[in-house]
């Protein structure tokens, strides 16, 4: 089936040899200490801010894939293009936080009245990771490949980490638990970075009340685009 919102990410194959080139292990088989044949820094740069425009990108991906220079290269582009995006959202939640400040301790503040009641402590938080790296998008006009069955995840408090396909970019994300195309069974937001070898979005969850069952996790970025991904609750 075609799906609209992965136009212009890149192929299957070339998301799977970046990622096979990860592992220390790949980087020592393919050293090219002589740089034979290595596109320049500019090459390298529109592969990590994903200008599909560049000439020949397709070709210098592949390289990137079979080069431990040319994929070093790349992890320190990825890390400083992390860094431009993160300062602006820094400079956002400092707001958030001066304006937060200023209202729970300003002069109109009233003092919240002291509980009369106990409250109930809260469960624990759960580690649990999902790991979506070979559920690699296709462009639009391709068929996307699909493992034989959906991850499971234990319900509960969740400090939840999604692994996410090479060329998902970094930034804030909503990440919708949905069943048999009804709303949401639940919600919650958190931010994808790149770790060096994969991109990782981390959300804090609360599944004690959802059913168990098949679901369909919808991962919503800022600009729209939309990515569904199978998981099975229990």
């Amino acid at each position: 089936m075609a799906d609209e919102y992965t136009r212009g990410l890149p192929t299957h194959r070339t998301e799977k040899r970046l990622v096979r080139m990860a592992g220390e292990e790949a980087m020592r088989d393919c050293p090219n200490p002589e740089r034979i044949g290595c596109p320049d820094s500019a090459a390298v740069d529109a592969v990590v801010g994903r200008h599909f425009s560049y000439p020949d990108l397709d070709n210098v991906v592949d390289h990137i894939a079979t080069c431990a220079p040319c994929f070093e290269e790349y992890n320190r582009q990825r890390r400083r293009y992390r860094f431009r995006r993160t300062g602006a959202v820094v400079l956002g939640c400092a707001g958030l936080l001066i304006l937060g400040l200023f209202w729970k301790h300003g002069p109109a503040k009233q003092p919240a009245p002291a509980e009369t009641v106990a409250k109930e402590a809260p469960a624990p938080l759960l580690t649990a990771t999902l790991d979506y790296t070979n559920w690699t998008a296709q462009r639009s006009e391709q068929a996307r490949p699909r493992p034989a069955e959906a991850p499971h995840l234990t319900r509960g408090r969740l400090d939840l980490s999604i692994k996410l396909p090479i060329g998902t970019e970094d930034g804030v994300y909503t990440v919708q638990f949905r069943s048999n195309g009804n709303g949401p069974a639940a919600e919650a937001s958190g931010s994808a970075t790149w770790n060096g070898t994969s991109e990782i979005l981390k959300v804090t969850t609360d599944l004690r009340t959802v059913p168990p069952g098949s679901y369909t996790i919808a991962i919503l970025s800022a600009n729209s685009s939309v990515r569904h991904y199978p998981v099975f609750l229990e």
